[in-house]
């Protein structure tokens, strides 16, 4: 579940963009090595629009990595411990991403307004 209208956008513009630029080395991951790897990704992708934004990584990377994993841009296996390990699928991830991007509707809204969609959209969500 997406917590705010600025959480929603985050997304949108990460996977509009930065997103297509992902790749994790193909070694498994515990989820919450994961957590923050993706974090530090929103985190660097939205810096130039505030800290409001930028504080909004973790549970916007959050929101992101689940819907990915459900998706299969992660592959999932239990370890030994109980817990369960992630490992990067790269077809999947391009194969998800480009489905989430084509039924983006603050995606299409931000290609047909063209780049200042963003920092207008951020700064009137975080005033």
């Amino acid at each position: 579940m997406i917590e705010s209208s600025l959480t929603e956008h985050i997304i949108a513009y990460y996977i509009a963009g930065p997103a297509n630029d992902l790749n994790i080395a193909t070694r498994w991951y515990p989820y919450g090595e994961l957590v923050l790897i993706i974090e530090d990704k929103f985190s660097v992708a939205t810096r130039k629009f505030g800290s409001n934004v930028r504080g909004k990584s973790k549970v916007a990377g959050t929101v992101f990595l689940e819907r990915m994993i459900a998706k299969g841009a992660w592959e999932t296996k239990a370890n030994d411990f109980g817990g369960q390990m992630h490992q990067f699928q790269a077809p999947a991830y391009k194969a998800a991403l480009q489905d989430w991007q084509q039924s983006e509707p603050i995606v299409a809204k931000a290609r047909a307004e063209g780049p200042e969609f963003w920092d207008k959209t951020f700064a009137e969500l975080v005033a």
